[in-house]
């Protein structure tokens, strides 16, 4: 088994809960409400806002030791991002008693997935928004490149915070929700395959997310490095990964909306209960 080194442990102990903000995790939430076909949408008729306003919620488990590492996996440890473990157990046997702390973010996708196959089943609306809303939260977060690498931060190439400037000050600065194109929901009988998927992706989107982001802080004084960035910074950052940006929030937003329509399958496609009459 291959231990990790005392460096990479502190790094990762280090690791902050960052992810898409509230705005981007309320765009992905609506993008999937969005993207339902009309039965499993009306579950959600007068509780949109309920889904929005949870989004975030993991966000604020801080109390939760646990939950940081539930947000984001780290590939690089695992060689390939073609070979990663498919289960829990691969995993550990894969690096050892530290899997945990690389993250488990795709078998947290499953385990919310569940949640929410069961809310369907209960009969209650409540549930299933809020269900909805704690599996969104995850699913976005598996849509960020640097969610899926042990340079989540910039650490390792001198870009530290990049993080946050990518996925939270670019959306709160420029994303225009409007702008975004709802794709619609698809049936999938393998859907608890696709976290995996949805990473791999991501990955690959890495190595040009930071060469873009090097290449907009050269206009970045020196005394402010690590500081504050000025707005030919912003705009030529947005320039080259708003698209970026956009398209993995599209992506995020659809694979929510697959997840609710898959679960409401697989809860054996339940109808609401009318209300009785007052």
């Amino acid at each position: 088994m291959r231990h990790l080194s005392t460096l990479t442990f502190v790094i990762l102990l280090a690791a902050p809960l960052w992810s898409w903000g509230d705005k981007g995790h309320r765009v992905v939430s609506t993008l999937a409400l969005r993207s339902l076909p009309a039965e499993p949408r009306t579950w959600f008729a007068g509780r949109e806002a309920e889904v929005c306003d949870h989004a975030s919620d993991p966000d604020h488990w801080k109390q939760d030791r646990k939950e940081g590492p539930r947000h984001f996996l780290d590939m690089e440890p695992y060689g390939d991002p073609a070979r990663l473990p498919r289960t829990l157990e691969e995993a550990q046997a894969r690096v050892g008693g530290e899997y945990y702390r690389l993250g488990v973010v795709p078998w947290i996708i499953q385990d919310r997935w569940r949640d929410l196959v069961d809310a369907f089943r209960s009969g209650d609306p409540a549930r299933v928004a809020f269900a909805t809303a704690i599996l969104g939260h995850y699913i976005g977060d598996a849509h960020v490149p640097l969610h899926t690498t042990t340079n989540h931060d910039g650490q390792l190439t001198g870009q530290k915070g990049i993080h946050s400037r990518w996925e939270s000050s670019l959306v709160e600065r420029y994303l225009v929700a409007a702008d975004l194109t709802v794709l619609p929901a698809q049936p999938d009988q393998a859907f608890l395959e696709r976290p995996w998927d949805w990473l791999v992706a991501a990955h690959a989107l890495v190595p040009q997310l930071l060469a873009d982001e090097q290449g907009a802080d050269r206009t970045t004084p020196l005394g402010n490095r690590g500081k504050l960035r000025g707005q030919a910074y912003w705009m030529i950052f947005w320039a080259k990964q708003g698209p970026v940006v956009k398209q993995q929030l599209q992506l995020a937003g659809q694979h929510l909306g697959d997840a609710i329509l898959n679960a409401w399958i697989a809860a054996g496609r339940p109808t609401l209960a009318a209300k009785p009459p007052n």
